[in-house]
């Protein structure tokens, strides 16, 4: 490496000169730093583009015997001894300048004051070294020559720079990296190459790394300039967010304090405006709307109901003045957006927090009037929020405490909430006493029943929104009255019951749609069965009687299930499917997702035909037919292995995209599709579907359209895996018939 700079040293220097003359005419124009500590690296930069220009000199006129070489000669090495003691000397100036800024100081430190009077004196031996051939003379044929003295003019270049980087890692803190590397760089990179210099004659690598860290000094300059601007940069624009925040937040607080001054006067209101404009959010939310979206179509949700009172308010703020103007309004493409969803959010939170309607009918009721009184895109994120929530258990009874007591004068005067009879049997028990000895009865008795909130319902409108359904109601005499049931026996009736005169029991057991209560008290025990009028109805038992005080009710879910062979069938299974049966079994579905058909592994161009029939019991939307794609190592929905990859209903749901598989999901109603009212009419009378298959490796696209409703899906399978099968199921739906082409 020696040789190739002892060959090239000329153009080298030439170069080096050049760019550090660049830096300092960049310099002059340079405004981003101090004045002084401007012209302190001008300085720098000037005295290393001389130091090294000199230096070129030195070497070009060496050996010239002529007048102008003998000058040149002994001016240009004076030059450089000269001028290598002056930038230390202004490279202090720029020390001194770093700690009383960046450091803070109010004095120059002593030893910056000794360094900058040590870089002085070297100069001046640098002066009469001239004249004393100390550091160097020269021969006759004027060429150069290293003299006794020569190694004293390193103390100056060597112990300052030392001495200055002591005073910057006392301060080091107060640096930028970038300003402590060019500083680290500009003492240390001339002390390592003065080192190798002394071994190394005839070539001044010194000088040369001198240029170069002066050129680092301005590049390292910049750099810290462009942080600490980007730096500034981000604190205001923290600033302005912050402020912004803050604007947000008192227009936010103003909208808040409006919409509860609107509600004040009347207490049923009272959050109305809050939940209608959180809702709002959370469909705009799932809409992919930006958060700045977001909080407009809440601010629009507190204010959608100002009116008139609040009309110079919302003046300034168009889109709320809009927002109002179109709430309530039935669906038009037309209407403003922040409308449409306030709309949907609106009669949500109306609907949601009425007690008398269950979230089911909330549900359909988005579901019938997506397109017509609602957007169908927000009418659906509805129907999405209300699953979600309900999943989540937001709209389930509070958790409240079964009574252990209550006290019946008049029958029917209370009645428990209701205990569910599942497969799993239930026991319960509880003591009662008698109010009145001499009355002409006194006896406990249960109802059974079906309701959406599992409760005996006692007015007609609760009767219609929860579905009231009652079966019959049973005495612990072993006398009962039969309603709504199919029917209903009393078997195994014995006299003599529980040694305890006021311990009543119950166990309580469900398979499919019969019930079996075994019943005992003091005087008697004895087995009610219970035909109910279709599987898919629910049943509960609600604990009352008649002059009668009844304590310590107590219920226990067992673990032991009821069995076909356990209850007496009392009246014939409902059997829907008792059609011709094609390529697989008919199968009949009393509960969402209750049967499945037996899988089909999907073929490209492949088509399915069945006959579907709704149940009588249907009555919501999504009782019909459902399409599942998915994968199992035996081919059995819920086999090996399982994945599942999408779920189309036929009135136009599906669950979307999973962790297995993408979807791409589009419904139409088309011409023919009159109203859910008919499309459920035909359900009843039963219909002909058809779905077709195109697969491609790892994608499937199904088509159908029944009865006015177009349905395809794009399903692509993330793992990439060929194998996918198709079953079929629903809810509230008999499928037969079913063939493969």
């Amino acid at each position: 490496m020696f040789d190739f700079i002892r060959n090239h040293q000329m153009n080298i220097m030439l170069c080096l000169c050049a760019a550090c003359a660049t830096m300092t005419i960049m310099l002059f124009l340079t405004k981003f730093l101090s004045t002084r500590r401007k012209w302190i690296l001008i300085c720098i930069e000037v005295v290393a583009t001389l130091l090294l220009f000199f230096d070129r000199l030195a070497y070009i006129y060496a050996g010239n015997t002529e007048s102008i070489g003998y000058i040149m000669v002994r001016l240009s090495n004076f030059m450089v001894f000269f001028l290598t003691s002056t930038t230390v000397f202004v490279f202090n100036f720029y020390i001194i300048d770093l700690v009383l800024n960046e450091g803070q100081l109010t004095k120059i430190p002593r030893r910056l004051v000794f360094t900058g009077f040590a870089a002085f004196a070297g100069m001046m031996l640098a002066i009469v070294s001239a004249f004393t051939h100390l550091y160097y003379y020269f021969d006759y044929m004027n060429c150069y020559h290293r003299g006794k003295g020569f190694l004293i003019a390193y103390i100056i270049p060597v112990v300052c720079p030392l001495i200055q980087y002591t005073a910057i890692i006392k301060h080091r803190k107060s640096f930028s990296k970038f300003i402590f590397t060019a500083v680290a760089l500009f003492i240390f990179l001339p002390l390592i190459t003065g080192i190798i210099q002394i071994f190394t004659y005839g070539i001044s690598i010194v000088n040369m790394v001198m240029v170069l860290v002066s050129v680092f000094l301005y590049f390292f300059a910049y750099l810290d300039v462009n942080a600490a601007v980007d730096k500034a940069h981000e604190i205001e624009i923290q600033s302005f967010k912050t402020e912004q925040e803050k604007m947000k937040s008192i227009f936010g607080q103003a909208v808040q304090a409006m919409a509860s001054v609107l509600e004040k006067n009347n207490s049923a209101q009272k959050g109305r405006a809050e939940r209608i404009a959180l809702t709002a959010r959370e469909l705009a939310r799932r809409n992919g709307k930006s958060e700045d979206e977001c909080d407009k179509v809440y601010y629009a949700g507190c204010c959608f109901d100002a009116g008139e009172e609040a009309l110079s308010f919302i003046k300034a703020f168009p889109y709320l003045r809009e927002t109002a103007q179109f709430v309530g309004k039935d669906y038009d493409e037309s209407q403003p957006e922040y409308s449409r969803i306030v709309t949907v959010a609106k009669d949500y939170d109306k609907m949601i927090n009425d007690p008398t309607i269950p979230p089911f009918y909330v549900r359909d009721y988005f579901i019938r009037e997506a397109g017509r009184k609602y957007d169908p895109l927000y009418a659906k994120l509805t129907v999405q929020l209300l699953d979600s929530e309900t999943n989540k258990g937001t709209f389930e009874k509070a958790d409240e405490e079964m009574q252990t007591e209550l006290e019946c004068h008049n029958y029917r005067e209370e009645v428990t909430s209701g205990i569910p009879v599942l497969q799993n049997v239930t026991e319960i028990c509880f003591d009662c006493s008698v109010f009145d000895k001499d009355a002409r009865f006194s006896l406990p008795s249960i109802i059974i029943f079906d309701s959406s909130d599992e409760k005996v319902q006692k007015t007609q409108q609760t009767i219609e929104s929860h579905k009231y359904i009652e079966y019959g109601e049973v005495w612990f005499d072993a006398h009962y009255i039969s309603t709504s049931a199919r029917n209903m026996e009393i078997r195994n009736e014995r006299e003599g019951g529980a040694e305890n005169p006021n311990l009543y029991t119950i166990t309580a057991g469900r398979f499919e749609d019969h019930l079996l209560l075994k019943m005992q008290g003091p005087a008697k025990s004895f087995e009610t069965i219970v035909a109910l009028p279709s599987a898919s109805k629910s049943a509960f038992v609600g604990i009352t009687g008649e002059n009668v005080h009844i304590s310590n009710i107590k219920i226990e879910h067992t673990s032991q299930l009821a069995g076909e062979n356990d209850i007496p069938r009392i009246a014939e299974k409902l059997n829907y499917i008792n059609r011709i049966e094609s390529d697989i079994p008919n199968v009949q579905i009393v509960k969402p997702l209750g049967q499945f058909t037996q899988g089909v592994e999907v073929k490209n161009n492949m088509k399915i035909f069945f006959h579907a029939q709704s149940l009588p019991d249907a009555n919501l939307v999504w009782h019909c037919p459902y399409i599942l794609l998915y994968y199992s190592d035996d081919g059995k929905v819920y086999g090996n292995n399982y994945c599942e990859y999408a779920m189309v209903k036929f009135d136009g749901e599906e669950n979307g995209s999973n962790e297995n598989a993408e979807n791409d999901f589009i419904m139409k109603k088309t011409e023919s599709f009159t109203s859910w009212e008919d499309w459920e009419e035909i359900n009843k009378a039963g219909y002909e579907c058809q779905i077709e298959f195109m697969k491609n490796g790892s994608e499937v696209v199904l088509r159908t359209q029944n009865k006015g409703i177009f349905i395809q899906n794009t399903t692509r399978v993330k793992s990439g895996n060929k194998d996918i099968f198709v079953a079929f199921s629903g809810d509230q739906v008999a499928l037969t018939d079913i063939r493969i082409r």
